[in-house]
């Protein structure tokens, strides 16, 4: 069981390691974006005039800016979706799951990586695969005249996508089994992010006086607290 602990711990961190390197595309998008817009709307497009008249605008054209925004967004996204699961920082929708106890939100999220989870990435990754070799058999481009070439290089990013899912979602089923079937003595050393009442390790960690100012805390607030009041103000919140 140890053994699977640490496998798990292996197999985390190559999710995690791309998905922080594919945060660092933000910057490149913020960038195109940026010289979009102004050269769009600066001095009434003058500058995007400029580019159209010269050697420039075969780069640097309206739509091969904007197919690159496209671009490095999914890119952006599809590189870090391992690692937002690893961190349970994706989105859930619970309805029903957070009122249950952490044991049965432990085998609902074995089951649904069993059930639901791997056979859908072995479904579309099979699919995906013929998708990226039909774009590169045939050099897809861009439909627009001006737009990207070289298409099968983006929608490779589908199946490295899928990929670092399945290792985020093996590790998170070795820790589910251990957790469910291990022996007592290595269930504290599970890392269980998935449980509601987990601490999410993707935000900051606030005590009693990051909320409530120095020297405060959450019981003297209550206790201060006038039950009667309606308009007992609320602690300001600092972020």
């Amino acid at each position: 069981m140890r053994q699977m602990l640490d496998l798990a711990d292996r197999l985390e961190k190559v999710p995690q390691f791309f998905g922080r390197l594919g945060s660092w595309l933000i910057l490149p998008l913020i960038g195109v974006i940026m010289f979009d817009v102004l050269t769009r709307k600066l001095f009434g497009g003058a500058i995007q005039q400029w580019i159209q008249e010269t050697s420039l605008y075969h780069v640097l054209s309206p739509t091969k800016l904007q197919e690159s925004e496209w671009h490095l967004h999914a890119a952006l996204f599809l590189l870090a979706i391992g690692f937002s699961y690893t961190m349970n920082a994706h989105v859930r929708v619970d309805v029903l799951r957070e009122k249950v106890s952490d044991r049965k939100q432990a085998w609902i999220e074995l089951v649904g990586i069993v059930v639901f989870l791997l056979p859908y990435l072995l479904v579309v990754g099979y699919l995906c695969w013929a998708f990226i070799v039909r774009a590169y058999v045939s050099n897809e481009a861009s439909a627009a005249m001006t737009g990207l070439s070289h298409r099968w290089i983006i929608k490779s990013f589908l199946l490295v996508s899928l990929v670092l899912i399945l290792f985020a979602g093996i590790s998170t089923l070795l820790r589910q089994w251990v957790y469910l079937f291990g022996p007592e003595h290595l269930r504290g050393d599970v890392k269980m992010n998935m449980l509601t009442s987990a601490v999410a390790e993707h935000l900051p960690h606030l005590e009693d006086e990051d909320v409530y100012g120095p020297g405060h805390t959450l019981g003297e607030d209550l206790a201060h607290a006038d039950p009667q009041d309606d308009n007992t103000p609320h602690p300001e919140i600092k972020y």
